[in-house]
């Protein structure tokens, strides 16, 4: 649990600013999203001049976070990611991760960035935020990192309107899987309650993220269920998406969130890996798993990071090394905790 006594230090280090860069993490989900919009939104509150950056195109899924800010793109210069924002911003904030691996195409500059403050609920971190004048707030207890900024919103004792309160019920909602992950708890359940009651609708939210998909979506899921295999006696169930499955749909890598918790429905299944093949021929993983196996540690030693029970990474390698090892190694690993 976080302190209340961290969250007024957040807002101490907020009064050293005016034109803060927020960022999250690269493909970003709900919680990445919903924590920069409710984030940004609240700054505005205390008269700041926030920019919100992404590193790829916004997408579709979250259409409802869509108007809420200027959603603004760092990879505008290619030459130098982040360099027109930067040069704008005086304090840099980094929400939802801490480790360089998902900032990469800013890692450059979050290592001679001004001063920074970190908002994360994940358990990897690296050496980001931890200079003189920076400033983390980490909890890896907490569901969400909307959890944390909607905590903070309190204690600070600023007001929770209706768009900060949606924001931040779609990032807790999605990162509990609706309220039915093993990271949902009386907490997650409080705080879910009070963004409810500043105005947070949970059904046309729901409808607007899981009601809406293009039918190019539902052809990937059909994909790569065909994909389907089995591993270590039947725990371990393997995924798979090579980019002319893509094609094949009419598909883009926004529409794989999620993807990987289909095999969770299979019974004897303990863990999932879902490979995917990305455009520029490295693979990313996400890995899964129900009760026993620790998977953020599991995705560590290919360069990844995450929570015990979902966590994801993009190793260095091509397709036919990277996915036999990885395979490999996860057996091994549920051959010692079996």
């Amino acid at each position: 649990m976080i302190a209340p006594t961290d969250y007024l230090n957040v807002r101490r280090w907020l009064d050293g600013c005016r034109r803060p860069l927020l960022v999250s993490h690269r493909r970003p989900d709900g919680d990445a999203l919903g924590a920069l919009a409710g984030f940004a939104l609240t700054l505005h509150e205390l008269r700041l001049e926030p920019t919100v950056a992404l590193y790829e195109p916004f997408p579709p899924r979250y259409a409802n976070l869509a108007d809420l800010v200027d959603w603004r793109r760092c990879d505008q210069d290619q030459n130098r990611p982040g360099a027109l924002l930067a040069a704008a911003c005086d304090a840099l904030v980094i929400l939802d991760t801490c480790t360089f691996s998902q900032l990469e195409p800013i890692a450059d500059f979050v290592r001679r960035a001004p001063r920074t403050l970190v908002i994360d609920h994940h358990p990897t971190r690296d050496d980001i935020a931890a200079r003189p004048g920076d400033l983390r707030v980490c909890d890896d207890t907490a569901a969400a990192t909307c959890v944390l900024i909607a905590e903070w919103v309190q204690a600070a004792g600023l007001p929770l309107r209706l768009p900060v309160a949606a924001a931040l019920f779609t990032g807790i909602a999605t990162d509990s899987g609706w309220f039915r992950f093993s990271n949902v708890d009386a907490r997650t359940l409080r705080v879910a309650a009070d963004l409810v009651a500043a105005g947070a609708d949970p059904q046309p939210i729901y409808q607007a993220i899981y009601e809406r998909d293009p039918a190019p979506r539902l052809r990937l899921i059909a994909r790569v269920l065909s994909s389907l295999e089995l591993h270590a006696g039947g725990q371990l169930a393997v995924l798979t998406l090579r980019q002319a499955d893509f094609a094949a749909a009419g598909a883009d890598r926004t529409m794989t969130e999620d993807l990987v918790n289909e095999a969770g429905r299979l019974a004897g299944v303990e863990a999932i890996l879902m490979f995917t093949e990305e455009p520029d021929g490295l693979v990313h993983i996400n890995f899964r798993s129900k009760r026993r196996l620790d998977v953020a540690a599991l995705a560590a030693r290919f360069g990844g990071g995450g929570h015990a029970r979902a966590a994801g990474a993009r190793p260095k390698g091509v397709w036919d090394e990277i996915v036999p090892q990885v395979i490999a190694a996860t057996a091994q690993a549920l051959a010692r905790v079996t």
